[in-house]
């Protein structure tokens, strides 16, 4: 490693405290754009309504897609297929952990993904918070991964702390404060912004593009350190409780929002499927599920005040790091992209807490993009996926894959105004997950298009819905005889997808026959 780099490194930390980084060298201009591109954990679309820097220097300022989707509502899945532009049974991604997913076999094939594609194109590529499940270690520091230039990832499990996780970088790895002390100065997404503002700065003065990825914990759960699930020598884990399970608490927001939006009420409570009266449509696990309590309500209410407490502190550093970019002078070669990674499900078909299930809510994402070319205040209604998103940086950059043709296609035809979104048929996939209380929940695939949803379960069990009529999935058609040659009809559009690759992906959707009329 060089000095100059191991200084730059050393000055990115360093500013996250308050000091500040040392220039690069000026060297000739590159006409290729920057991307950057922010990532939230567990976003719904309405959490939107408390980011109004997102509103304004984003979205009005850009395209906001209204029906983006993942392939598949977990973590480890939804990054896996953003950052390859392919699908799990593609990218080799299908669970949180190993042997079907986590951070072991997604660098078996990290060559195929985004930040290598960059980086062998001579961007720079920066990744600052969380990464891939699984990746890094108690204590000690792990190597940068695959197609990195530029890394400041934070370590599992000290990921899931909004105080006391560490941040593994080139240099070394570095701790963040610890979990029970909330200094704002430590607050994860206060300091991943205040390392993204000092590359930034870098970035100015460097010559050639650069690639950037800044992923916030928010609005996830915080996971409490505890003695007994990890090496007890891990100064990390100093809380006394002598439980082997994985706790959990709502995020803690910054300090400064810690009593905002005091009387907030829970916005999914309007919706018609909360606490569903009828689950008899679903399918077998869904269907045993029972009624919500009053008690559970009321612990979802304050959740999602908490959950949206917690980006605030996102949407203030989203309107720092564009301002870097103004004052810098590359806020007009710049594409920006934020994102969720997954939906998340707030007692809709009495699913108190969590995402895994293909129903909208899990599904849906923000997606929102800014940049040259993109036509401002755009809002568009075309179904569009996570496995886009390379493709789009790509085409954006001028570079092409290797190794691996993507699954998504380019979105930047539509957001420069040169062609609409194809109407295509998107894969649900589904891998080995468990519920927070330990559940085995069930596998399904099933396909998702602009009018239809269908899956079905490992049992059997069925579920289809009309989202032009029927936007809250109250009642499943699977077992509805005038559904039958719709139901065929998406059968055959999973059956086409199931195995697809690359432009086999991409065909849009076939006619999908209308229920028969009695």
């Amino acid at each position: 490693m060089s000095s100059r780099r191991s200084a730059g490194i050393a000055g990115a930390l360093l500013a996250s405290v308050g000091v500040g980084a040392p220039a690069i060298a000026l060297g000739a201009p590159d006409e290729r754009p920057n991307v950057l591109v922010v990532q939230t954990d567990d976003q719904t679309l309405a959490d939107l309504d408390v980011m109004p820097n997102v509103r304004s220097l984003i979205t009005a300022q850009g395209a906001k897609f209204t029906s983006a989707v993942t392939p598949f509502a977990i973590c480890c899945p939804s990054r896996a297929a953003m950052m390859t532009g392919a699908y799990p049974h593609n990218n080799g991604v299908s669970a949180n952990f190993p042997p079907d997913g986590g951070f072991v076999p997604w660098e078996k094939q990290a060559k195929s993904s985004v930040g290598s594609w960059l980086k062998d194109a001579g961007y720079h590529t920066v990744h600052i918070g969380k990464y891939i499940n699984g990746y890094g270690w108690f204590n000690k520091p792990a190597p940068t991964p695959t197609g990195w230039s530029e890394w400041y990832g934070t370590a599992d499990p000290s990921t899931y702390q909004m105080y006391g996780y560490r941040v593994n970088h080139d240099g070394g790895q570095t701790r963040f404060g610890v979990f029970q002390v909330e200094n704002p100065k430590k607050y994860q997404a206060t300091v991943f912004t205040n390392i993204a503002q000092g590359v930034l700065r870098r970035e100015a003065a460097r010559p050639g593009p650069f690639y950037m990825q800044v992923a916030y914990l928010a609005p996830h759960v915080e996971t409490i350190p505890l003695r007994k699930t990890i090496n007890p020598r891990d100064v990390d884990m100093d809380d006394t409780s002598q439980s082997s399970a994985i706790q959990s608490i709502p995020p803690r927001p910054h300090p400064i929002d810690r009593n905002k939006i005091p009387n907030l009420p829970l916005d999914t409570m309007a919706s018609p499927n909360f606490n569903e009266a009828d689950n008899s449509d679903k399918g077998t696990y869904v269907a045993s599920l029972p009624k919500m309590t009053r008690e559970d309500i009321q612990d979802l209410i304050e959740d999602n005040r908490q959950r949206k407490r917690s980006l605030m502190s996102v949407d203030r550093g989203i309107a720092r790091l564009i301002a870097t970019l103004k004052a810098t002078g590359q806020l007009d070669n710049t594409v920006i992209m934020f994102m969720g990674d997954n939906g998340y499900m707030l007692g809709q078909h009495r699913i108190k807490k969590g995402k895994y299930f293909p129903y909208e809510p899990s599904l849906r994402i923000p997606l929102i993009v800014r940049g040259p070319g993109v036509t401002p205040g755009t809002v568009n209604s075309s179904l569009v996926s996570l496995i886009d998103v390379t493709p789009t940086v790509l085409d954006f950059a001028g570079v092409a894959p290797t190794g691996r043709a993507p699954d998504g296609v380019s979105l930047k035809p539509v957001l420069t105004g040169q062609s609409p979104a194809p109407a295509r048929t998107m894969l649900l996939e589904s891998g080995p997950q468990q519920a927070p209380n330990g559940d085995t929940l069930p596998l399904f695939d099933g396909v998702r298009t602009p009018h239809w949803s269908w899956w079905r379960y490992e049992d059997g069990s069925e579920e289809l819905y009309d989202l032009v009529n029927d936007r809250f999935q109250l009642n499943s058609r699977a077992s509805d005889p005038a559904y039958r040659r719709t139901r065929a009809a998406l059968i055959r559009e999973w059956q086409r997808l199931k195995d697809c690759s690359g432009a086999e992906c991409q065909v849009r959707t076939t006619r999908i026959p209308r229920p028969a009329r009695g």
